[in-house]
């Protein structure tokens, strides 16, 4: 992976995690419950990464698939 390629991944990953963010906290304000930006930044951050492993697990067994046909 290039310099150019793994910044592109950063501000999409970077990008992600402030949507998500955003969305907790909206969520959190609708809903009447008390949030923190931080906690709401923490907890899309995990979503984030677990998103991220999902995705590349799947690449991953579509790679070992493809070898095995």
């Amino acid at each position: 992976m290039g310099i150019r390629n793994g910044r592109r991944q950063a501000v999409s990953l970077l990008v992600w995690w402030a949507l998500v963010t955003l969305v907790l906290v909206l969520a959190g304000a609708v809903t009447g419950q008390p949030v923190t930006l931080l906690g709401c930044a923490t907890s899309a951050l995990f979503l984030v990464a677990v998103g991220e492993a999902g995705h590349g697990l799947r690449q991953w067994l579509r790679r070992r698939i493809g070898r095995a046909r």
